[in-house]
């Protein structure tokens, strides 16, 4: 669950003028369909000098933040799940709010996941996820062996090529 709402808000397409706020649900979306949430933002501003929850930028749908995300911040995309006294999930990647396209209904952007590392698929019950949910995630593993392989020796691109094996 946590994994499927990551990946919705990394594949977020939205119009200039969108807040945190309103792109939230879609992390948080997977979770609460089964009566389930987490008590923290879904992401923040990442910032410099070990600014690191920098705004003004926020991703929760409780906080009263208008700022619209715009052409080159960095956002975190941190859903997570805690069950008390069990165990407690969270994934984080970076993304990058960018400009794709503008046409007569106005500014559309999407964000670059800026974060290529592999999901541990032994951790993935893929019986759980759509046939939505397994294009992202396979996508996302395309293009983190796309961009990575390159810079590895033949062995570590061997692990990698496994490590991002497409599920179904």
């Amino acid at each position: 669950l946590v994994l499927k709402g990551m990946l919705q808000l990394a594949n977020a397409v939205f119009l200039k003028g969108t807040t945190g706020a309103n792109l939230d649900i879609l992390a948080r979306q997977p979770l609460w369909q089964e009566l389930l949430n987490y008590n923290h933002g879904t992401g923040h501003g990442v910032g410099h000098y070990l600014g690191v929850h920098e705004g003004p930028q926020r991703i929760h749908f409780k906080q009263n933040n208008a700022t619209p995300l715009t052409h080159g911040m960095v956002v975190t995309d941190e859903p997570g799940l805690y069950l008390p006294q069990q165990y407690g999930i969270r994934l984080e990647n970076e993304l990058l709010c960018r400009n794709v396209e503008e046409n007569e209904y106005g500014l559309f952007m999407d964000f670059q996941v800026l974060t290529l590392v592999p999901f541990d698929l032994d951790a993935i019950v893929p019986e759980e996820m759509t046939p939505t949910d397994c294009a992202l995630l396979n996508s996302y593993h395309q293009l983190v062996f796309a961009t990575l392989s390159p810079h590895l020796s033949v062995a570590e691109s061997q692990w990698l090529r496994h490590a991002t094996r497409p599920i179904e």
